[in-house]
Formats: structure tokens, C-alpha cells, sequence
């Protein structure tokens, strides 16, 4: 091969790498066109150097609402029960690091990074003992902070809680390497894009996350697409590290020697969950399990009234 075919292959791998660049930007300026997160006026907490979004609502016995862990979500995903919960509590809504207003480092994310913001947050913003309520992937950080600390935690909710199995996965070369790829600048923006584009968060919303699907509006997608593109995209570090089970660890123990009052709530129709919290309670007998009809991941979503009476009625 000689040296012109070597610069024809050059200026055609160069003008590849800017055409998805310029696709890239394209995706990220009209995924902010709306500012639907704009619109919230909260505050900042400082863990590390980096800014931690909250919101405060109501009077009362302090409350913090953890939304499930994943680069598309936010504290909006607690919108239709904050002002249930307000009523009588003090409630505590976050963006977590790496989602939604919060700060979005070029790190690998642990668990234990999460555990640490929250224990921090009630430290020196709330200054007593909170109740926690974990959707998803966060019910884990809110298992290990109670399991660590629990003279900062007065109590737990388990929302939709992930299996002892899947938490117990380690990193491995098949892992390693999704990882290594989503952080690839450019191209790993491209996959990050596919994955938590419009089409693919209305997707999963549609067939999977939740019951009825006419509950997926316009705006819960708007939202999510927003929250998973403000910083330019960085969000896809939070995803490389969940893609690398970086934040997998073994729960066991800390379900065994759980010592605050807990419960789960189980969307209805959430498939294999009843069995997940069957294998929570098994490992922790003291956790009380409760059901929240027509719903799947996200009950306090599709069904807050219901699930704000059920927390009510736990936190009175």
C-alpha cells in the first residue's frame, strides 16, 4: 500500500470520526431542547468537590427519596409523590452523582461512593436520623448505609430492590471491556447515545418498566432523555461503570446484620420481584414486604396515592 492510499484512508477514517462527533452533538443539543429540569429550583450539596442536586419540600421527621440508579433518571422520577409525602414529612429529593443536575465525573462509580454521599448528606444537611426509600438499584445504597451506619438511619423502603444474584455478579474480561468501550470518546458516546436515546428510553418505558402503558407521557421521556444528556453525555461514565458491574457487590451480610426497621414494596406486576423480596426477607427476617397494585418498577410513578399511603402508614 502505498502513501496515497494510506492519506485516502486517513482523511476517510478522520471524516467517519467527525461525522459521528457532529452526530453526537447534534443528539445532545436537541435531547436539552426542552429544559424540562430547568424548571425545579433546588439546592447543591458539595461531596469531594462535586455538586449534589437536591430539593427540600414540607415540614416534619426528615425523608430522603433515592431514584433508581442509572444514567436516565432523576429526581423526577419521585414528581407525583413528593407533595403526598410533603403533607407531613420533610422530604429529601436527590440527583445522584452522575444523573440529572448533579455532577457527572469521567470516573468509575462504586457503590461505596454512594453510600458515602448519603451518609454525608444527612451528616451536615439534615442533622438526625432520616428514613430512606430506595428505588431500584439505589435501595442497595440505602441497604449498605444503613448495614454501615445506622445511627443515621431511622428506617428503610425497598423499592423494587434488585436480585442477591445479580448483585453478587463481579467484573469480569466481558464486562471489563463494554466498559472500556463506552468510554472511548466519540465512539462511546455513539453507543451511549443508541442506548439512552428517545427511541430506546420510550422502548423500555413502553414494554418493560412500566404497567400501562399509556403512563409514559411525553414529558417523563423528555426528562429522562434530558437528564441522561446535561453535561455533554457524561452520564455514559455511570453507565460503563453498571455495564462493568462496578457497583455490584455481595449483600449478604449486610441483609443478615440489617438493625433498622425495613420494608420492600413490590410493584404487582414486576416480574420475578415477589421472589427477589421473598430472597431479601429470607436473608433479613425482620423486613416487612408490601404490595402495590397495577404497577411494575416504578409504583411511585404509576400509582403514587397508593404508594404514598403505604409509606404513610410506615413512616406514622
Amino acid at each position: 500500500m502505498n502513501k496515497e492510499h494510506f492519506l485516502e484512508l486517513g482523511f476517510l477514517a478522520g471524516g467517519t470520526v467527525a461525522g459521528i462527533a457532529g452526530m453526537n452533538a447534534l443528539e445532545n443539543k436537541y435531547s436539552l431542547r426542552k429544559n424540562r429540569l430547568e424548571s425545579t429550583e433546588g439546592e447543591y450539596f458539595c461531596w469531594k468537590n462535586f455538586k449534589i442536586y437536591y430539593t427540600k419540600s414540607g415540614f416534619g421527621k426528615p425523608v430522603i427519596l433515592l431514584h433508581d440508579l442509572k444514567p436516565d433518571a432523576s429526581s423526577y422520577e419521585w414528581s407525583r409523590l413528593v407533595d403526598k409525602l410533603a403533607e407531613n414529612h420533610r422530604v429529601y429529593v436527590l440527583d445522584l452523582l452522575g444523573c440529572g443536575r448533579s455532577d457527572k465525573p469521567e470516573i468509575t462509580y462504586t457503590n461505596f461512593y454512594y453510600v458515602e454521599i448519603l451518609l454525608s448528606f444527612i451528616k451536615s444537611r439534615i442533622c438526625e436520623k432520616t428514613f430512606v426509600v430506595g428505588s431500584g438499584y439505589s435501595s442497595v445504597i440505602a441497604l449498605m448505609a444503613g448495614a454501615y451506619d445506622p445511627s443515621k438511619i431511622s428506617g428503610i423502603a425497598f423499592i423494587n430492590p434488585p436480585s442477591i444474584g445479580s448483585m453478587a455478579q463481579v467484573p469480569n474480561w466481558h464486562t471489563v471491556i463494554a466498559m472500556r468501550m463506552m468510554q472511548i470518546p466519540v465512539f462511546g458516546d455513539l453507543l451511549y447515545n443508541i442506548h439512552y436515546g428517545r427511541w430506546a428510553i420510550d422502548d423500555r418505558f413502553s414494554e418493560d418498566l412500566l404497567y400501562n402503558p399509556f403512563h409514559v407521557s411525553p414529558e417523563l421521556i423528555d426528562t429522562c432523555v434530558e437528564a441522561a444528556h446535561i453535561g455533554k453525555g457524561k452520564g455514559r461514565f455511570l453507565g460503563a461503570s453498571l455495564a462493568g458491574r462496578y457497583l455490584n457487590m455481595n449483600i449478604t451480610h449486610a441483609l443478615k446484620n440489617l438493625k433498622v426497621p425495613a420494608w420492600i414494596l413490590v410493584g404487582e406486576d414486576m416480574r420475578g420481584e415477589t421472589a427477589i423480596a421473598r430472597s431479601w426477607k429470607a436473608a433479613s427476617p425482620r423486613l416487612h414486604i408490601r404490595t402495590i397494585s397495577q404497577s411494575r418498577n416504578y409504583p411511585h410513578y404509576e400509582k403514587p396515592k397508593e404508594t404514598a399511603s403505604v409509606l404513610n402508614g410506615i413512616l406514622s
